[in-house]
């Protein structure tokens, strides 16, 4: 669970029962709760992340030679990739 200023953006848990019970109140009495979770989360969203990661992945395919000819453009929508 990662923490914003003192709060929590959400929860963590192994059983599938509890994870239900918990949603379910989120949905149901603590829709307070679920808004501020949520409010934390996008102060913690890294939304370009995704294009850092594929630079990295990039980079280490070219490092390799394996991939290093495989030609793609990046692009928001990924449409373009070949």
């Amino acid at each position: 669970m990662k923490k914003v200023s003192g709060s929590a953006t959400g929860v963590f848990t192994r059983s599938p029962k509890e994870t239900a019970q918990i949603v379910a109140g989120w949905f149901s009495t603590n829709s307070d709760e679920l808004k501020k979770m949520s409010e934390n989360s996008l102060k913690l969203a890294q939304p370009e992340a995704v294009f850092d990661i594929m630079r990295d992945i990039h980079d280490l395919a070219g490092q390799r030679g394996s991939l290093a000819n495989v030609r793609y453009v990046l692009t928001s929508s990924f449409t373009n990739l070949i």
